[in-house]
């Protein structure tokens, strides 16, 4: 079967909190900090996002064409060092407070 993974950085900002990891709209997990999410994906067109309260990181989609591939991305938050103190700056600016990026 088609895998999916995601990589969450080990990191101060929302050290205690998770994840919540929607796919075609859906929620179909959590992921805590550090913590790798694996999940088994059907063929077709999928769209990825993450969400904490009401900030989410920026919509990927992709294709799943064989049950061979593998789909892993990588997640955090942007508010690294001192930029933690913009975190109230921050908190209605999509990919920032949570990113979510696909690995090449």
């Amino acid at each position: 079967m088609a895998k999916l993974t995601i990589k969450r950085d080990s990191q101060f900002a929302n050290k205690m909190r998770s994840y919540t990891v929607f796919l075609n709209g859906e929620e179909i997990g959590k992921i805590k900090n550090g913590e790798t999410f694996n999940y088994i994906l059907e063929p077709g067109e999928n769209t990825l996002y993450l969400q904490i309260d009401w900030c989410k990181s920026k919509e990927h989609s992709f294709q799943v064409t064989s049950v061979e591939e593998e789909h892993v991305f990588q997640c955090g938050s942007r508010l690294k060092g001192w930029k933690v103190f913009l975190a109230s700056t921050s908190l209605e600016q999509e990919d920032v407070f949570v990113y979510l990026e696909k690995n090449k």
